[in-house]
């Protein structure tokens, strides 16, 4: 009897010690649109450096990110202490909602003015740019669309991801939307030479690679990294826009995990967590590093497509139901 006691008391206090321990443990969660492997390389780093924080994130495009956010927040709470998609204005209402944190951090400190919100609320995390994916076995290089006017003129096969689930696209099409060497009569003439849509940022390219596709619009970095599997792809800047856009990330305000927040917000910004997307195919945010064969941010801003993000804002509902009644 005596023997049973003591074991009791002793299985009891054990959990006694190990309650608190499970009640401060420490953990962040990211909600981002970027690929699975760039996502993983970054957790497989963090938690490296930080073995006592549990890190987590949830990945799917823009749109379906931003429909999980306003479930959770209708629902009472966002799950997210740092969230990080393709597309820049939706920071601009998560600004207005009031619904981030202002945190200036210090492995900030180098990168261009442009790249960061003056009242840091989010900055650039990466940077992407879109262009022209092509499939090698079918086009050469002399056969591929230079412009977006030669891709509207375009004969082959061609596509896009759909800009309700992307929002590297779906800024790609606010400019060419607003640019006045293309407007809506363009994206017409795109649908009128058969350009079809895909779900995904990573379907459109694979399906060049697989020769469903002779053209598709792509992001650079995924191009890049099936390239580097093998895939018989290759990509091509637009001569006349290049869609640039500056993925931020910014920390969710009133998260329990604030200081977890922080340091997950600081190593994806440092060169660490920079050299490592870099790995993945990704142009820095740091002016100290550069992505062999990336055209760099200074030399594509002579050809950038311009988005002004406020409008993008106030339209973004029209310009969706607008681009649906072209191409769907």
């Amino acid at each position: 009897m005596k023997k049973r006691v003591f074991s009791l008391l002793a299985v009891l206090v054990l959990v006694a010690l190990m309650v608190p321990a499970f009640a401060s443990a420490k953990e962040v969660m990211l909600y981002s649109s970027m690929k699975d492997s760039q996502l993983s390389a970054l957790k497989d780093a963090f938690i490296a450096k930080y073995p006592d924080i549990r890190m987590d994130y949830y990945t799917a495009g823009t749109g379906s990110v931003m429909t999980k956010l306003a479930t959770e927040q209708q629902a009472g709470g966002i799950r997210a202490d740092v969230i990080w998609v393709g597309d820049p204005t939706n920071y601009i209402s998560f600004k207005e909602q009031g619904l981030l944190y202002a945190y200036e951090s210090p492995e900030a400190a180098t990168m261009p003015a442009n790249f960061k919100d003056p009242d840091n609320c989010y900055v650039a995390g990466r940077v992407i740019m879109l262009g022209f994916v092509y499939n090698t076995s079918a086009l050469s290089a002399n056969d591929v669309p230079k412009t977006w006017k030669e891709l509207a003129e375009f004969k082959g096969y061609t596509a896009m991801t759909d800009p309700t689930f992307s929002g590297t696209t779906l800024y790609t099409v606010a400019g060419l939307v607003q640019h006045p060497d293309f407007g809506w009569d363009f994206l017409q003439k795109l649908k009128n030479k058969g350009m079809l849509l895909e779900r995904g940022s990573s379907a459109v390219v694979t399906k060049v690679g697989s020769g469903e596709y002779d053209v598709s619009v792509g992001v650079d970095y995924i191009a890049r990294t099936m390239i580097a599997q093998g895939s018989p792809i290759a990509f091509a800047y637009p001569q006349d826009g290049i869609p640039i856009i500056l993925s931020p990330i910014a920390i969710v305000k009133n998260t329990a995990n604030i200081e977890e927040a922080k340091l997950l917000f600081d190593f994806i910004l440092s060169l660490e967590g920079q050299g490592i997307l870099m790995k993945e195919y990704s142009a820095p945010v740091r002016p100290e590093l550069s992505l062999e064969g990336a055209l760099s941010v200074e030399e594509a801003a002579k050809k950038i497509l311009p988005v002004d993000d406020n409008r993008l804002v106030a339209e973004k509902d029209e310009l969706l139901k607008k681009f649906d009644s072209i191409f769907k």
